[in-house]
């Protein structure tokens, strides 16, 4: 999705913190995704942070879960709006999840091979 008008983008944005309560006495949250793709029923989950920042607990375990069923594909990129710096994949069973330095060219890399993966019906 290209963001033409990013007012109106940030004015269309919800606070789901009306939701608390709604999950008994836990500490659940909606989480965000930056990014979301689906081809042949699996599913690409794009997900960006400055540099530095943290990804939380619940976020985590959430794409933990979602990776472990086998239909997502998470990628987690670090860096400034479009320079990516570190990359973290976490591709679905029975491949293992990468991290480390990133450039625009190995996200694209990743983003492709996801992509010819999929489409090959595999």
């Amino acid at each position: 999705m290209t963001i033409r008008r990013p007012d109106l983008y940030l004015e269309s944005a919800w606070d789901w913190s009306i939701l608390r309560g709604c999950f008994g006495d836990s500490k659940i949250e909606p989480t965000d995704v930056d990014g979301l793709v689906e081809k042949n029923g699996r599913f690409l989950i794009l997900e960006a942070k400055k540099p530095g920042v943290r990804i939380k607990q619940g976020q985590m375990l959430t794409f933990n879960a979602l990776r472990n069923t086998g239909l997502f594909t998470i990628i987690i990129v670090w860096g400034e709006n479009n320079r990516p710096q570190e990359m973290l994949v976490m591709y679905p069973p029975p491949f293992e999840p990468k991290w480390g330095k990133a450039t625009l060219e190995d996200l694209r890399r990743v983003v492709k091979w996801w992509y010819q993966y999929i489409a090959r019906g595999t």
